[in-house]
C-alpha cells in the first residue's frame, strides 16, 4: 500500500509532497620530536605533548600457547597493563561520554601500555621496563581467532565484561621475569543451516549471533559471523561461552537510481531478518546456549517471507537548494544496529530505495565538512546533517528530507576553586568540551555526534552541529586534577538532564579539585581479598540512573582488593561490589540499576570527603 507521512524530528523534517520536483618491537616507542616553536603571531597549540616515559630495565617475557594442545600461537597480541599506581585503575571511567584518564601530570611516573606480537614459537618480550606492578593479556591474532582473550594468571576469557586482570607481576628495577605462559582456549562454536519456506537450502545468507549481556535483557552483537554455502551450512566460531540469538538476514539489493520505474507488489516479496528458529519478532527469538571449546550443531534456522518496501524522496540543504550527497537507513534493534541500507541522492537531491522490510529505523544524511581544516577540531566547518526517524510499514515516497548545520552554543568555564597553575607554562591551560548523547542506548544510525571543542585562554568556548540531545561533558587534560562539579543554563542544572539545545544557548561549565572519594577493601565470604569484581556506584535518585551520569562510576579493584572511586559530587548513592562476569562493558540500564539497588550499600558523601567502606562481594543478584 502506499502510504502518505509527514514525519517530523527536532528540526528535521520529512513531509508529503505531492510529486518530485524537485613488528611488533617489545622496545618502548622513542620520544617524540620536540614542536617548533611558533613563529611571532601565530596562536600556540593548546593540546599537551605526550608525557614522557620513565626509562627502566625490567624485562617480561613469555610464550602464548594453546590451553588444549599445548602448541604455540604465532602473531597473538600480547599487551602489557602497567598498575603501579592506584589512581590508574580509580579514575573515572568513560560512561559519561568523556574520555577516562589521568591528567599529564599524574602520569608522568607510569609506564605506558605496550602491545608485541608473538614469533613462530608463540614467545613475546618486553624491554626497557621501570620497577612497578603490570599486568599481561593476549589475544589471538587475525588468523587464530578461534581463540578466546586470557590474562596471565587469569580464571576466565575475556568478552563483554573484558578478561580479569589475573595475576600481577611485581617487577623490580633490572629484573627479568621469563614465566609467563598465557593459555588460549578455543571458543564455543554454532553451526546449522538456513533454509526458506519448503526447506529448501540458501546460500549467501548472512548470519550472526547477538549474546545475552550478563545481568541485563540487553543483547549485544558479537563476533564475526557467517555466511551460508551452496548448502545452507554456517559455522560461527569463536565465541564466547553464553547464550545467544542468532540472527539470518537475506539482504535483496536496496540500491535502484532515482528515476527507476517502481515494481510490482508480487515483486516486492522477500525474506526477513529472522531470528532462530523461525521468527521476525526479535522478542520471540529463542537463545541457544554456546559452550568453551565445545560445538552446538543443529541451529537450523527458515527465513520468513513477507512484503518489502520502497521509499524515495529528495534530499536539500537548510537553504532549499538539492543536496547531492550520501545517507544511510539503519534499522534499531533491541541489541544494537543490525541492518544498514545505504543511497545516494542525485544532483536533484533525489534518492529511491527498495526491498526495505518493515520496521523502525533512522535515516541519516550528512554532508562532508567544508573550509580549512582547524588545528584544534575537525577538518573545515561540519557540515550539514539530518537524522529523522522512520517507521516503515509500508511504502514511503516522496519524502523530503532538510539538512541543518545544527545549533551553535557557547560557554563558560569556570574553575570553583580559580585557575589551576600550569603543568605547561609553554601553553594555555587546555580543557575540553564534549557533547555526549542523552541516551547512549538509542544511538543507532545516529552517527557521530558534534566534535569536541577546546576551550580558548579566557576558558570561553563555542560548540556547533548540536542536532539532538546531548548531555555536556567537560576535562582539563593538563595541571591538577578537576572534575566536573556542574553543567548549568540560564541558573538551572542540567548536568544529568539531556537537552536540545537552541541557538545562543550559553552554558556554564564547573569543574573543581575538591570532589570527594570513596575507597576501601572487597573481601569475600571468608574475609579473603576479591581481585576479581566490578564496583558499581549510583545516585539513589531513580533519575541519575544513566550510565552517562556524573553520578554513576564503574570501577574495578586493583590487584590487593582494593578499590578508590575519585570525583564524587555530594549526594545519596548506592554502592555494590559484584562478580565481574555478571556485569557487561556496555550501557547499564533501568533494569540492572533497579537490580543492584536491591543489594547495595547505602553510602552519604558530603562535600569535599574522603570516606573509607569496605564491601562484601555480591555473588549472587537479589530475588
Amino acid at each position: 500500500m502506499r502510504l502518505p507521512s509527514a514525519i517530523r524530528a527536532g528540526v528535521v523534517s520529512a513531509v508529503l509532497l505531492s510529486a518530485l520536483g524537485r613488528p611488533a618491537a617489545a622496545q618502548p616507542p622513542p620520544p617524540p620530536p620536540t614542536a617548533p616553536a611558533p613563529q611571532a603571531g601565530q596562536p600556540r597549540d593548546p593540546r599537551p605533548g605526550p608525557p614522557a616515559e620513565p626509562a627502566g630495565t625490567g624485562v617480561i617475557r613469555g610464550r602464548v600457547v594453546a590451553a588444549d594442545t599445548g602448541s604455540p600461537i604465532r602473531r597473538a597480541n600480547v599487551n602489557l597493563v602497567p598498575m603501579s599506581v592506584p589512581t590508574v585503575t580509580t579514575t573515572r571511567t568513560g560512561m559519561n561520554g568523556v574520555p577516562a584518564g589521568l591528567n599529564a601530570s599524574a602520569r608522568l611516573n607510569i609506564a605506558r601500555p605496550r602491545t608485541v606480537t608473538t614469533d613462530a614459537q608463540g614467545a613475546f618480550e618486553f624491554t626497557g621496563l621501570p620497577a612497578g606492578i603490570y599486568g599481561v593479556t593476549a589475544s589471538p591474532g587475525q588468523y587464530s581467532a578461534q581463540y578466546l582473550s586470557m590474562a596471565f594468571g587469569g580464571k576466565r576469557p575475556g568478552g563483554l565484561t573484558g578478561p580479569d586482570l589475573g595475576q600481577p607481576i611485581d617487577l623490580a628495577a633490572g629484573q627479568a621475569f621469563d614465566r609467563v605462559v598465557i593459555a588460549l582456549a578455543r571458543g564455543a562454536v554454532i553451526t546449522g543451516r538456513v533454509t526458506d519456506e519448503t526447506g529448501g537450502p540458501l546460500a549467501r545468507v548472512q548470519v550472526y549471533t547477538m549474546m545475552y549481556s550478563p545481568g541485563s535483557a540487553r543483547r549485544q552483537r558479537t563476533g564475526g559471523g557467517s555466511t551460508t554455502d551452496d548448502l545452507g551450512q554456517f559455522r560461527i566460531y569463536g565465541l564466547m561461552p553464553g547464550e545467544y540469538a542468532v540472527v539470518a538476514e537475506a539482504r535483496e539489493n536496496t540500491f535502484v537510481p532515482p528515476n527507476a520505474a517502481p515494481e510490482s507488489e508480487e515483486d516486492q516479496i522477500g525474506f526477513m531478518t529472522t531470528f532462530y528458529p523461525a521468527t521476525a519478532d526479535e522478542a520471540a527469538a529463542q537463545r541457544v546456549r554456546a559452550r568453551a571449546g565445545a560445538e552446538t550443531p543443529g541451529v537450523e534456522i527458515r527465513l520468513v517471507s513477507g512484503r518489502l518496501f520502497r521509499i524515495s524522496g529528495i534530499v536539500t540543504d537548510s537553504q532549499g537548494r538539492p543536496a547531492r550527497t550520501n545517507g544511510s537507513l539503519t534499522k534499531r534493534m533491541a541489541g544494537g544496529a543490525s541492518s544498514n541500507f545505504g543511497f545516494n541522492s542525485d544532483d536533484q537531491g533525489r534518492f529511491q530505495m527498495r526491498n526495505i522490510p518493515p520496521g523502525n529505523y533512522r535515516l541519516t544524511v550528512r554532508q562532508s565538512p567544508s573550509g580549512p581544516r582547524k588545528p584544534d577540531g575537525p577538518p573545515g566547518e561540519p557540515g550539514e546533517f539530518a537524522n529523522v526517524p522512520v517507521a516503515i510499514t509500508g511504502d514511503l515516497e516522496n519524502l523530503l528530507v532538510i539538512t541543518t548545520p545544527g545549533v551553535t552554543i557557547a560557554g563558560q568555564i569556570v574553575f570553583e576553586q580559580g585557575p589551576p597553575p600550569k603543568a605547561n607554562q609553554t601553553s594555555p591551560q587546555p580543557v575540553r568540551v564534549y557533547a555526549a548523547l542523552g541516551d547512549p542506548a538509542d544511538n543507532a544510525g545516529i552517527g557521530p555526534g558534534p566534535a569536541p571543542t577546546v576551550a580558548g585562554p579566557d576558558m570561553t568556548f563555542t560548540m556547533k552541529g548540536l542536532i539532538g540531545e546531548y548531555l555536556l561533558r567537560a576535562n582539563a587534560s593538563n595541571g591538577p586534577m578537576q572534575y566536573l562539579k556542574s553543567v548549568s543554563l540560564n541558573g538551572d542544572d542540567i548536568t544529568d538532564t539531556p537537552r536540545e539545545f537552541k541557538p545562543g544557548d550559553r552554558v556554564i561549565i564547573t569543574l573543581s579539585s575538591r570532589a570527594s572519594s570513596l575507597e576501601g577493601a572487597v573481601t569475600d565470604d571468608q574475609g579473603k581479598p576479591v581481585t576479581d569484581a566490578d564496583l558499581i556506584l549510583f545516585s539513589e535518585d531513580k533519575g541519575s540512573w544513566r550510565s552517562n551520569s556524573i553520578r554513576t562510576h564503574r570501577q574495578t579493584v586493583d590487584p590487593t582488593g582494593h578499590y578508590r572511586i575519585m570525583g564524587l559530587v555530594p549526594g545519596r548513592y548506592f554502592l555494590t561490589a559484584v562478580p565481574r562476569d555478571r556485569l557487561s562493558f556496555g550501557t547499564l540500564d533501568a533494569g540492572l540499576f533497579e537490580q543492584l539497588s536491591k543489594e547495595a550499600t547505602s553510602v552519604v558523601v558530603g562535600e569535599d570527603e574522603q570516606r573509607q567502606v569496605d564491601l562484601k562481594l555480591v555473588t549472587a543478584p537479589h530475588r
